[in-house]
């Protein structure tokens, strides 16, 4: 759980954290001054960097990029006569500046991005957080937008009342302004506590070793592929294999009957916790204790299967839980046999069933888990097997 979270954590990295500085240095210098604006925001800039250069390590360069924007305001703000200014723009022209630095970066995000991009080769990908830093830059931005050039036509008209009409926008601004910061930051809050909730499954090579994760939805209906591992146990007593029919809610093989027990791992979550977690949610079974038979590749509509294959059998009373399972039964040798070729069973099954008979594990009609299926099926089989659906 540590694991995913600090995932989910770098992936929907706070995009208020990169404009802190910038943020600060501006409520500061609208208050108390240029001087106080400096000696607050660069200390505050400098705990940031290590907050995140320890904690949020992938998101280094990009805070080093707004760093620079932030101090490339306060260098033009420092340097500019301010008092020989307009003053339709005098008192805004800190906001006047970000807004330009707003824009420019905006028009070039693209070479932006790919200048940092280079920088990072072989890591994550960003994507995420580089449209979450632009798009808060764009808000931001209109809201200065807004605000400096209300300001302005307010000198130049010269309205009635005008310092109370200047105090109104001022505060209308602020408001507006410290509304979007605090609606990013819980925003993004309530998207990792949404996303830890849901289910994340690891993206493994040929190999089975994990190269990364994705949301399992988002895996589903991306038109890549990607291979996940799951485990499939086989329950076997009597000369007969105890198979489920997929609840129709499924996405994947929806009505279709299917090995027992079957499920995607994961993240973080080993093999054989996968399978108790499985065997409790569908069957109420604390204890089961599978043999490891072999893996195999199996490709479906929408992802590949690393399968992590096992058989168990002298099983105790199975109570299918209707909420995973529509129905489950027994079935003999000869009643698959007789409806292999109806397209009742999914592609795994029978690539499992054809594993199985080779065996010659149900031809005995019995296993006491001291039978010769794993060696029979290492010599017949490669470790790795690879089906196609």
């Amino acid at each position: 759980m540590k694991k995913l979270r600090q995932q989910i954590n770098e992936s929907f990295f706070n995009p208020v954290l990169h404009f802190l500085p910038l943020i600060v240095f501006m409520v500061v210098y609208d208050f108390w001054g240029l001087n106080i604006a400096w000696s607050v925001s660069l200390p505050v800039t400098l705990l940031l960097f290590v907050y995140i250069f320890f904690l949020y390590r992938k998101m280094i360069e990009w805070f080093l990029f707004s760093t620079i924007i932030f101090l490339f305001v306060g260098a033009i703000v420092t340097i500019i006569p301010v008092g020989k200014l307009p003053i339709a723009i005098r008192d805004v022209s800190l906001e006047y500046t970000v807004l330009l630095v707003f824009i420019l970066s905006l028009v070039f995000r693209y070479q932006i991005e790919m200048f940092i991009n280079n920088r990072k080769s072989k890591m994550l990908s960003m994507t995420n957080n580089l449209n979450e830093l632009f798009r808060l830059l764009l808000i931001l931005g209109s809201v200065i937008f807004v605000y400096v050039h209300a300001y302005s036509l307010l000198y130049l008209f010269q309205i009635p009342n005008l310092e109370n009409s200047i105090n109104f926008l001022h505060g209308a601004y602020l408001t507006a302004f410290f509304f979007v910061i605090f609606y990013e930051c819980f925003r993004v809050t309530l998207i990792r506590v949404n996303l830890l909730r849901e289910e994340w499954w690891p993206i493994v090579n040929e190999k089975g070793k994990i190269i990364g994760s994705i949301h399992n939805k988002t895996s589903i209906q991306e038109e890549k592929k990607y291979m996940h591992p799951v485990v499939r146990v086989m329950l076997i007593e009597n000369n007969r294999i105890f198979l489920q029919k997929r609840c129709r809610q499924d996405i994947l093989y929806p009505g279709f009957w299917d090995t027992a027990v079957s499920n995607h791992v994961k993240v973080n979550e080993t093999v054989d916790r996968c399978i108790r977690r499985t065997v409790s949610e569908r069957y109420g079974i604390s204890e089961l204790k599978p043999i490891f038979l072999s893996n195999y590749i199996h490709e479906t509509e929408c992802e590949y299967h690393y399968a992590f294959l096992f058989v168990a059998c002298n099983l105790p009373d199975l109570e299918p839980n209707p909420k995973y399972i529509d129905q489950a039964k027994w079935w003999t040798l000869a009643q698959i046999e007789e409806n292999r070729t109806t397209g009742i069973f999914t592609e795994n099954f029978l690539t499992e069933f054809e594993l199985i008979k080779r065996s010659g594990l149900l031809e005995s009609g019995r296993c006491e888990c001291e039978c010769r299926l794993k060696e029979t099926l290492s010599k017949t089989l490669p470790l790795n097997y690879k089906a196609s659906g």
